[in-house]
């Protein structure tokens, strides 16, 4: 392959993974297919804050700390950090397959944040999508585990908002004068949070989130044509590769290689990528020797890696990643998260 991140309309590509199909939908092997040495979990990254002045969120009124403040950003200290580590805040146990909302001692689809018992108060992971920092660790990894690191398909989910017309996103901004990113603390998940997705998640400013909301109707106010969003028209009208029919699982393909995000600055080069700081990750990554396979479930807050042994060790080593080896029959679904159930 010789052109970088160009689409792929020859939906053969990705038949290999028409396996896939006919495993239980949402389990591990639907995700990734069967026939690997083994199989990990790559848990995205939690942001947190705390108030700089007092160290904790303990014994802060949070809804009305910001009353009357400008720069939001400067009465915080904010981190990114990992599942593990927000387990051990809340007095839960870190496993494979743990479920974040319990590691947090939350009710499934609560929207409130955790204050641990560190003082942190404790964000979502990010569904659906890798962050570009982790993504280029994994990927430095993955390149040298396939005879193919340059040459392969990434299949972006057409769903995004704003990927195949201009429906589906919407911009709120508000200015935040210090909304820049912190430096990285050592000992936590490589890259910097996300300032301005930090400041939206508490709900006092932004400074420029992009809305997914392509899947409700009647909030365009027009009717976009395909070719009105990030995707060129021949592309946004172009062949799907679909699985799982009927459920929306309906891909878009490139041609990119491990090699590709390797690199810091893929998120400046991958079309469908609009804001560079929300860079979007791809839903499934495969070389063209298929000698491993990574996907993230749209509605997934971890991605599932599949390949030789020796990958995943060295990805359960790397720096920058939270990474754990997992069993192909894992439950992964709201209530699997056994160990740490409500008592």
């Amino acid at each position: 392959m010789s052109e970088r991140f160009s689409w792929v309309p020859d939906l053969e590509q990705g038949e290999w993974l028409r396996p896939l199909e006919a495993e239980r939908f949402g389990s591990i092997l639907s995700i990734v297919t069967r026939g690997f040495e083994a199989y990990a979990r790559v848990f995205h990254p939690v942001d947190r804050d705390r108030p700089r002045e007092t160290g904790t969120w303990q014994r802060i009124d949070e809804a009305t700390y910001f009353d009357g403040v400008g720069d939001i950003a400067a009465l915080l200290e904010m981190e990114r950090t990992t599942w593990g580590n927000a387990a051990a805040s809340c007095g839960a146990t870190m496993h494979p397959e743990a479920r974040y909302a319990r590691l947090v001692r939350r009710d499934h689809g609560s929207s409130q944040r955790a204050i641990g018992a560190d003082g942190w108060r404790y964000g979502d992971p990010r569904e659906g999508c890798l962050d570009a920092t982790p993504l280029t660790a994994a990927s430095v990894v993955l390149a040298r585990h396939t005879a193919t690191p340059a040459d392969g398909i990434a299949a972006v989910w057409d769903g995004w908002g704003g990927l195949s017309s201009s429906a589906g996103v919407a911009y709120l901004v508000c200015e935040t004068p210090s909304a820049q990113s912190t430096g990285e603390t050592v000992g936590q998940v490589a890259g910097p949070p996300l300032l301005g997705r930090l400041v939206a998640a508490v709900g006092q400013g932004i400074s420029r989130s992009r809305s997914m909301i392509g899947s409700l109707p009647g909030l365009a106010r027009h009717d976009p044509k395909p070719g009105s969003g990030l995707l060129a028209r021949e592309v946004a009208a172009g062949p799907r590769f679909a699985l799982h029919g009927g459920t929306g699982r309906n891909y878009v393909l490139f041609e990119v290689g491990a090699t590709d995000f390797a690199e810091a600055g893929w998120p400046g080069r991958a079309p469908w990528v609009d804001e560079v700081g929300w860079a979007q990750s791809p839903s499934i990554l495969w070389p063209e020797d298929h000698a491993w396979v990574l996907a993230t479930g749209i509605d997934f807050a971890s991605t599932i890696v599949a390949g030789t042994t020796a990958l995943i060790r060295e990805l359960v080593r790397t720096s920058g990643l939270e990474v754990l080896p997992i069993r192909t029959d894992a439950d992964l679904t709201w209530d699997g998260d056994v160990l740490n159930r409500p008592k």
